[in-house]
């Protein structure tokens, strides 16, 4: 059941961002009240899908994978809608998305695919933090929109989401740093 929940977020992503694309740029129409409301369901999966996961003790190696996957999408594809839309400067969505694209690529490396490695880079707060403040900014970025013009409510919280994202990141390549040098059989562990 929360594989299901979690495919629901995919679904709703590329429903959201059309719905962006396609509203006014210069006012709060029917189309950004639709894609907050589909947006805000999506958010919601995040949690309830690790909810159900959690207490119905059906946590699945899919959904370990695909979580993620998930929540990085909807943020991506949704940031990428509001530059395009100009109502986030290209700047602020680069360094989510920079970010975002440094942990895809740097996970291979450690070998994030193993059971052992992938529980030892569990998700810390930081980045469920992370993640919150830039559901909450984005929803402040959809609904009080124009072209150009960027809520500085919004500009805020999103500055101190992306704090807290490269705060998560840092200690995530911490961890690998310690995972790589302990498989070459150095001493990582200081690293803690």
């Amino acid at each position: 059941m929360a594989n299901l929940v979690t495919i629901l977020r995919i679904i709703l992503t590329p429903l959201t961002v059309w719905l962006i694309l396609i509203s006014s740029p210069n006012r709060t129409d029917t189309g950004h009240l639709l894609a907050l409301a589909y947006f805000l369901t999506a958010a919601a999966t995040d949690f309830i899908d690790g909810q159900i996961a959690r207490r119905t003790d059906t946590i699945t190696e899919f959904g370990k994978v695909v979580d993620p996957f998930a929540d990085r999408l909807l943020v991506i594809a949704v940031l990428v809608s509001l530059m395009i839309k100009d109502f986030l400067p290209i700047w602020m969505g680069v360094l989510i998305v920079t970010r975002d694209l440094l942990m895809l690529i740097g996970a291979p490396l450690i070998g994030i695919n193993k059971q052992d490695i992938r529980d030892e880079l569990a998700v810390h707060w930081t980045g469920k933090l992370a993640t919150a403040l830039l559901f909450v900014s984005i929803c402040v970025f959809i609904l009080f929109n124009t072209a150009g013009y960027v809520n500085p409510v919004g500009f805020y919280i999103f500055l101190v989401g992306v704090l807290f994202s490269y705060l998560s990141g840092y200690i995530y390549v911490m961890r690998g740093i310690r995972i790589l040098r302990r498989k070459q059989g150095g001493m990582g562990d200081e690293l803690s």
